[in-house]
């Protein structure tokens, strides 16, 4: 499944990686976790991002992890440093429902009804902050995207969203999405859109509603321990990569920094 990024590209595939949970302070210095410090990961994801050659990156929400604008301003600092040459898009998770988020990064923001165009696909972002940690989607922005699916029948279709539908039955269950079970079913009713990527819960994940795929990405920086009460777990930082092929199938896999 794992293709160098020459052969991947000799079959004309799109190259989507995604980068999710960042969690990035002011101080550059600081871990918040564990000996992990966020803003080295991150680094670490970046240049192996680099690496895989990417045509198109999605942070996929909380790229802030205390509000700050100096996160925010890290945050370019980084990807202007290893990325700066891959066309870019951003959600926002529950740590960025603050006045920087959109200041800095408004125009690389994935808004429903506003699909980004990957050759043969277009990929459609879903705001899903609400309260708190707890995630909202509402039903505008998923009639937004089913229209723009249809307006689209030429293309494929992959959707995006910060908080997880399905349940992890762990204890990111508590930072939920609220109308899950309406995503889910949206999501069922849509067979065009052939899978969804999702960050939140820091680790990698794999689930099938209706036959088609939803998946989440490790975080960038420390993972959660899929358990009842709250936990760490060992793996390491990494990424998601998605090979979008042009005759709509998805090859995906994780690359983890070393």
């Amino acid at each position: 499944m794992s293709e160098t990024p020459a052969k991947s590209h000799q079959r004309s595939l799109m190259r989507l990686i995604q980068i999710t949970d960042c969690h990035l302070m002011a101080d550059t210095t600081k871990c918040v976790y564990g000996d992990i410090n966020p803003y080295q990961t991150l680094a670490q994801c970046l240049r192996l991002s680099n690496d895989l050659a990417p045509d198109a990156i999605i942070f996929t929400g909380d790229i802030s992890g205390d509000n700050t604008a100096q996160s925010y301003r890290h945050f370019i600092a980084l990807y202007t440093k290893y990325c700066s040459s891959v066309a870019t898009k951003v959600i926002a998770g529950n740590h960025d429902v603050n006045p920087y988020f959109a200041e800095m990064l408004g125009s690389l923001l994935l808004q429903a009804g506003e699909p980004w165009r990957l050759k043969h696909w277009l990929l459609h972002g879903l705001d899903s902050t609400f309260e708190g940690a707890r995630g909202l989607v509402g039903t505008a922005q998923m009639e937004q995207v089913a229209q723009a699916v249809a307006d689209n029948r030429d293309h494929f279709h992959l959707a995006a969203v910060h908080h997880h539908p399905v349940d992890s039955e762990s204890w990111m269950d508590r930072h939920c999405l609220t109308d899950a079970a309406a995503l889910r079913q949206w999501f069922a009713s849509n067979q065009a859109i052939r899978g969804l990527i999702h960050g939140h819960i820091h680790t990698a994940r794999e689930c099938y509603i209706a036959q088609r795929p939803i998946w989440s990405s490790p975080s960038s920086c420390w993972q959660w321990a899929m358990t009842p009460e709250f936990g760490l777990d060992d793996a390491a930082p990494g990424v998601r990569v998605v090979d979008l092929a042009p005759d709509g199938t998805i090859t995906t896999f994780i690359r983890r920094v070393a």
